[in-house]
């Protein structure tokens, strides 16, 4: 009986469908035994029209010896080797993907999502060059800060060069003005102009070998970065003038003033003048930590501080200053003394100001949240031990008539929980012992249920509250919301809506670099608060929080203060005015309001009224006042002082606005010129009004404008052979010797307190921009973090399996 071929198996004559090469496949995951029987065929040469028996008789398709022999060539054995391999190979490369995933997430940063970051700061320093002298001059009058830094550059070679000088400034100063004189006597005076335009001008100077300077603020809004370009073989003297906005906390006004840029210098001088506003010397106090230079007068009781009380200007020569490890900042407190009951109400006619703090209230009760987070990352430059200390010193302070919540959160909005109980002696010493049980948790940060769980907590203690009760939400956090609910928008969206009544007003603290500042501050505006950075670098963090907490919130006399003002004239208009609904006003804190008064008729009279709920319930006070127009210094001090409160504002509620919508942010603020203004593009109005009032008062904003003199007279030459020093050393691009771990470095976000906090960036030579004439600068790009080693120990791994296991 002859054996009939299977179904389905192609007609043994039908030579097209055997060589077709849609026919030729090959399955390499078909059974063990069907791969045998081809070989053996192969190997005899015996090659039926029929298929060979399968073990499980499964349908066979007849293969053509040719295609067989094309397949496999001279080796017997090629076939079931090619299959083994490609096997292998499959499956090594599905190895190798899920190693790559697995390096790839092990790498990853948990860094958020800038919504629109800023321009970064630019270096464009280049040659050698050496600050040889620096004087300061501060004068300190009512509540603004004036320093004059006068500082001579000198550079050691036959090309121009550009020294980078960093200052480290208070968050609340503001760059008014900058010079040049060289050689020759010619000086050139900045002006401000928007950062692109200022940057652009000043390479185009200094690549024509021009003494020229330029100023901006950098991302961390403390460090202010100065560049001067000195001529070939040359000197340039630059006259920076800055100006600090003060404060009155808790009866002090402080002041900060830069002693020493952060680097070494030649020579320091060092003068300061303090007075109040009527321009007469007061005492005032400083700390000058500078063993071996100012030396204790009697009475400092020897501390090792080096502190002085004086009603008269302090002197301070330092011809070593190298010699000396000179403190970048010094600091300094005055006391302005009692303010009028009313307040005190100052115009010119055109600007006014007005000082507001009554002495007769007794405090209000307060019902705190304290919402702190703990997040592993918390455990970094002793975030937490410095928040248990702060919080700790402040329950202390509570009274009886308190009550306090405390919260922890991390992955959930609640991960600890005590209270709320009253401010008692029991009370306060069983919260103390929980704040120092909190223990770190994972990673992740549940920003949104945080703040959602807590408002809950102070909206039910405001429910069973009196009336003259303050409710107050306090956050401390170091990090981005990454768990739960990551949207800002949303973020801020709910919570507004959840206090739309703004009965809880929400206190935040961040640590600047780590926490989402820009979150938290949207939150605090929008919600009657106020939202501070902890920065490094300055006081340790606990200080920092507990000068807070203290000074903002330690004794409360009135909450929800608004203040309006008005004219005697039809026809004068009161506009632009900063800042003037505060949700809180503690002991020893003044409210400051100042604004733009516009054309007067016969009567100039200005007047105000303040309102505010009080212990005793809602009380008004009123004020008025004529124009003094007689004391320049004064009016000058009034226009300058609005200027930086204004822009202060106005940025920040464009940097706001990225997430708030234009909605929300009219409610917040009115602008000068708002009729102007088209409604759905809200925010660009506050940056152009912000812009337009840097540049009428001469004032450097970040992320807004910069400073860079100008040639108004036009003595300065400019060189047409001039040579620009490119790589730090030569002024014709040639690599310098340089050893291998010599790299040029630049600061990041905070000032560097240790090494571990300098950022390495490429050597100048190999930089990220290139201009005429061959120089250029970086934009700060890093070296690869340690994460990276796992990326090259996977790799490794990977030639090792294909090596050692697949044996390919």
């Amino acid at each position: 009986e002859t054996e009939q071929p299977p179904v389905n198996a192609p007609d043994p004559g039908d030579e097209t469908e055997q060589f077709s090469p849609a026919s030729t496949k090959f399955n390499f995951f078909e059974d063990a035994n069907k791969d045998d029987a081809i070989t053996k065929a192969e190997q005899s040469g015996d090659v039926s029209d029929n298929p060979p028996p399968t073990k499980n008789n499964a349908v066979a398709v007849a293969v053509p010896m040719s295609s067989i022999q094309h397949q496999h060539q001279d080796s017997p054995s090629a076939s079931k080797m090619t299959r083994q391999n490609m096997f292998k190979l499959c499956i090594g490369t599905l190895i190798l993907i899920a190693i790559i995933i697995t390096a790839v997430v092990l790498t990853q940063e948990k860094s958020p999502v800038v919504d629109n970051p800023p321009p970064p700061h630019v270096d464009f320093s280049t040659g050698v060059s050496l600050v040889t002298s620096y004087a300061i001059e501060t004068k300190v009058r009512s509540r603004l800060a004036r320093t004059k830094i006068t500082m001579e550059v000198a550079n050691a070679l036959d090309c121009s060069s550009i020294h980078v000088i960093s200052l480290q400034l208070p968050l609340d100063t503001r760059i008014t003005s900058v010079k040049t004189i060289a050689d020759d006597g010619c000086t050139s005076r900045g002006d401000v102009q928007e950062l692109k335009e200022a940057r652009e001008n000043f390479m185009e100077a200094a690549s024509n070998g021009l003494p020229v300077a330029y100023v901006e603020v950098a991302q961390d809004s403390s460090t202010h970065s100065l560049q001067v370009a000195i001529p070939p073989l040359g000197t340039s003297n630059v006259e920076l003038v800055l100006e600090q906005l003060l404060k009155q906390r808790l009866d002090e006004v402080t002041f900060d003033i830069p002693l020493a840029p952060n680097e070494k210098v030649d020579s320091v001088v060092f003068d300061l003048m303090v007075e109040d506003t009527s321009g007469q010397p007061v005492d005032f106090h400083v700390d000058l930590d500078v063993p071996g230079v100012y030396e204790p007068s009697v009475g400092d009781g020897g501390n090792s501080t080096v502190k002085t009380t004086s009603a008269g200007p302090i002197h301070l020569d330092i011809p070593d200053a190298r010699q000396h490890n000179l403190p970048q900042v010094i600091r300094g407190k005055y006391n302005p003394g009692k303010l009028p009951e009313n307040g005190l109400l100052y115009t010119d006619g055109r600007c006014f100001e007005h000082f507001f703090h009554p002495e007769s209230l007794a405090p209000m009760p307060r019902n705190f949240v304290f919402l702190i987070d703990k997040s592993s990352s918390m455990q970094y430059d002793s975030k937490m031990r410095s928040a248990k200390q702060a919080l700790t010193l402040f329950i202390d302070s509570l009274t009886p008539e308190d009550t306090f919540t405390i919260q922890s959160f991390g992955n959930k909005g609640t991960e600890q929980l005590w209270g709320s109980g009253p401010g008692t002696t029991e009370e306060k010493e069983d919260a103390k012992k929980f704040v120092n049980s909190m223990s770190l948790s994972s990673w992740d940060t549940n920003l949104h249920e945080a703040f959602l769980e807590g408002l809950l907590r102070a909206k039910h203690d405001a429910s069973v509250s009196d009336d003259n009760v303050a409710t107050i939400l306090v956050v401390l956090s170091d990090g981005y919301a990454t768990r739960g609910e990551t949207n800002r928008t949303k973020i801020a969206e709910h919570i507004y809506e959840l206090n739309d009544e703004g009965t809880v007003k929400i206190y935040s603290l961040g640590f600047e670099g780590s926490a989402d500042m820009q979150l938290l501050d949207a939150i605090a505006l929008m919600n009657g608060g106020v939202s501070v950075p902890l920065l490094r670098g300055r006081d340790g963090f606990a200080e920092q929080i507990t000068n807070f907490l203290d000074s903002e919130l330690g004794s409360v006399l009135m909450s929800d203060v608004n203040v309006q003002y008005s004219s005697a004239s039809e026809e004068t208009k009161v506009y632009g005015a900063t800042q003037n609904v505060f949700p809180l006003l503690a002991d020893g804190y003044e409210v400051v309001v100042r604004g733009l008064v516009g054309e007067s008729g016969d009567d100039k009279t200005l007047r105000t009224i303040t309102s505010a709920s009080t212990l005793e319930g809602i009380k008004n006070w009123e004020l008025s006042v004529t124009p003094d127009d007689m004391d320049t210094v004064k009016s000058s001090l009034c226009f300058q002082s609005y200027a930086h409160d204004r822009i202060t504002q106005l940025l920040r509620l464009y940097d706001a606005s990225d997430f708030l919508g234009n909605e929300l942010i009219k409610r917040l603020v009115t602008l000068s010129s708002q009729k102007d203004c088209d409604e759905k593009e809200f925010a660009k109005c506050i940056r152009a009004e912000a812009l337009a009032l840097a540049t009428e008062a001469n004032v450097v904003a970040k992320g807004l404008t910069a400073m860079v003199t100008v040639d108004d007279d036009g003595c300065m030459k400019v060189d047409d052979d001039a040579e620009v020093c490119i790589d730090g050393t030569t002024p014709d691009g040639r690599e310098p010797a340089r050893d291998e771990n010599d790299y040029d470095y630049a600061y990041g976000d905070s000032y560097p307190t240790a090494e571990s906090d300098i950022a390495y960036i490429r050597p100048a030579s190999d930089s990220s921009y290139k201009m005429n004439g061959g120089y250029g600068y970086s934009s700060g790009a890093g070296a690869p973090t340690p994460r990276h080693g796992f990326v090259y120990f996977f790799a490794l791994l990977s030639v090792w399996f294909f090596v050692a296991i697949l044996k390919i």
